[in-house]
């Protein structure tokens, strides 16, 4: 991630954010998960298209966050799991709006905001940014790397 702001936090941090924000999109994830690494470029999108939105991201990485999320997510009925990232949760002044699990390209999300919140005036043409395909590369290559590194395999 090149922009700062889209660094994940800890979780009570990006929480405590989305919670002071009229409108908020908190992103939940793990490290390590390509769907979540992938997450941050199409959030910097939907970040784009509606600058209304507060958009904020939570690396699940400690057992303390583990635990937090007992007490900080699951009274509000927002359940995650390492199974389940990511997941999406719309808040509007911290009161949950919607909850989705699963991310994929900006324009599948912003198709499912548009169903809470209304469509956009020119909605995110569908399929993935430029951005969105060059991350996935960079995300395959560095698998692929591990992987080969690992169990010493030959990558052409």
């Amino acid at each position: 991630m090149n922009d700062p702001t889209f660094a994940p936090q800890p979780l009570r941090d990006a929480l405590a954010s989305a919670d002071a924000a009229p409108l908020a999109l908190l992103a939940l994830g793990i490290p390590l998960c390509p769907s979540c690494e992938l997450l941050t470029t199409s959030l910097r999108e939907i970040s784009r298209v509606r600058p209304a939105l507060e958009v904020q991201i939570a690396a699940l990485s400690s057992p303390q966050e583990w635990a937090d999320r007992e007490k900080l997510l699951w009274p509000r009925g927002i359940h995650v799991s390492r199974a389940s990232v990511p997941v999406l949760v719309l808040l509007r002044h911290g009161q949950v709006l919607a909850i989705r699990q699963g991310a994929g390209p900006a324009s599948v999300i912003d198709t499912w905001l548009s169903e809470v919140l209304g469509p956009l005036t020119v909605p995110i043409t569908p399929g993935m940014t430029d951005e969105e395909g060059a991350r996935l590369d960079a995300i395959a290559d560095l698998r692929r790397r591990r992987l080969s590194t690992r169990y010493r395999l030959t990558v052409n």
